[in-house]
C-alpha cells in the first residue's frame, strides 16, 4: 500500500502555476471563505485574528458554533468539527490530563510547584486544571505565571482567571527572549510550552528554545511540550488560510524524533509521549537532566 505524501514546507511556500488544477480548487475555496464563508464566527475571527491565533483557538476550545443566521452557525459547526480542530480539542484534553499528572506527582511529594506557561493563550487548559487544584488545595498551592506576547491573549487570560476564581500571574512577554524568560521568579520547576512551536516554522529558533528552557528550569524541572508530526490538511490550510503573521498559514511539521533530538542535545530525558486518535498531535513530558 502506497503511503500517502504531503507537499513539503518549502514547496507549499510557492504559489501554484495558474494551469494546475489545485490552484483553481483553492482559489474558489479561499473565494468562499472570504464571501459567504465569513457568516460563520470562527472563520470571522480566522481572518480577524489569524487562524493560528489564540483568539482562534480559545473559540476552538469552547466549540460552540455561532454565526450570522442559521446558515452561518451550519458552516461554523462544520468548521469547528474539521479534523484539525478536533485534534486541537483532543490535544487540549490531553495536555490536561498531563499536567495534572504532574501537580498531582509534586503534591505527593510535597514538591512546591512553580508553573510557567511561556505562550499560553487564553490560557484556558492551564486555568481549568489550576481550578481543580485550588479549590482543593487553596489558592496558595501553586505559583503561576502564565504568559503570551499578544496583548489579546494576556486580556483573555486575565478574564478567565476572574471568571474561574484562579491566581495567577499573568503578564505579556516574549517566550523567545533572554531577559523575559530571566525574569520569572520563582524560578519555575514545571515549564508549559503549547501549540508554539507548531506554528513557527524557523528550526533553529525551535532548537534553541529547548537550551532556553532547560535553562531556566529548576533542578529535576519537568517540561510538557506539545508536537505535530503530520497534519492531513497541510495544503488547504496553506493555500486558503492566513497565519497570525497576515502571511498564508504554511506549517512545517517535524518529526516527534527531530524534536527529541533537539530536546536531548539541551538536556531532557525521560520523555513520555501521548498523541490523540489520528496521530496529529501529541504532548510529551520531559525532565531536566542534571
Amino acid at each position: 500500500m502506497l503511503q500517502k505524501t504531503f507537499p513539503t514546507y518549502e514547496q507549499l511556500l510557492l504559489p501554484l502555476p495558474i494551469w494546475n488544477p489545485k490552484a483553481w480548487y483553492y482559489g474558489l475555496m479561499n473565494l468562499s471563505l472570504k464571501t459567504i464563508g465569513k457568516l460563520s464566527r470562527g472563520i470571522q475571527i480566522g481572518f480577524q485574528y489569524g487562524f493560528d491565533s489564540g483568539v482562534m483557538l480559545e473559540y476552538v476550545y469552547k466549540n460552540q458554533p455561532s454565526g450570522i443566521t442559521p446558515l452561518g452557525t451550519l458552516i461554523d459547526w462544520f468548521y469547528l468539527n474539521s479534523q484539525g480542530w478536533r485534534g486541537i480539542r483532543s490535544r487540549s484534553q490531553l495536555m490536561k490530563t498531563t499536567l495534572r499528572r504532574v501537580l498531582q506527582s509534586y503534591q505527593r511529594q510535597n514538591i512546591p510547584c512553580h508553573l510557567l506557561d511561556v505562550a499560553c493563550g487564553g490560557g484556558r487548559y492551564d486555568l481549568e486544571v489550576l481550578q481543580e487544584f485550588e479549590q482543593e488545595l487553596g489558592n496558595n498551592a501553586i505559583a503561576a505565571t502564565l504568559r503570551d506576547y499578544k496583548l489579546e491573549n494576556v486580556t483573555k487570560a486575565r478574564q478567565l482567571a476572574t471568571q474561574f476564581g484562579v491566581t495567577a500571574q499573568i503578564e505579556q512577554a516574549d517566550a523567545f527572549n533572554d531577559e523575559d524568560l530571566d525574569r520569572v521568579m520563582p524560578r519555575p520547576n514545571l515549564v508549559i510550552v503549547s501549540g508554539l512551536h507548531e506554528i513557527l516554522p524557523n528550526d533553529a529558533l525551535i532548537k534553541n528554545h529547548f537550551q532556553q528552557l532547560y535553562r531556566i528550569l529548576d533542578t529535576s524541572g519537568t517540561l510538557i511540550f506539545t508536537i505535530q508530526p503530520q497534519h492531513p490538511q497541510l495544503e488547504m490550510i496553506a493555500r486558503t488560510l492566513p497565519a497570525h503573521t497576515g502571511l498564508p498559514w504554511v506549517m512545517r511539521v517535524r518529526s516527534w524524533e527531530l524534536i527529541r533530538q533537539w530536546a536531548e542535545v539541551a538536556g531532557f530525558e525521560n520523555f513520555q509521549v501521548q498523541m490523540e486518535s489520528n496521530g496529529i498531535f501529541g504532548v510529551v513530558t520531559a525532565e531536566k537532566h542534571i
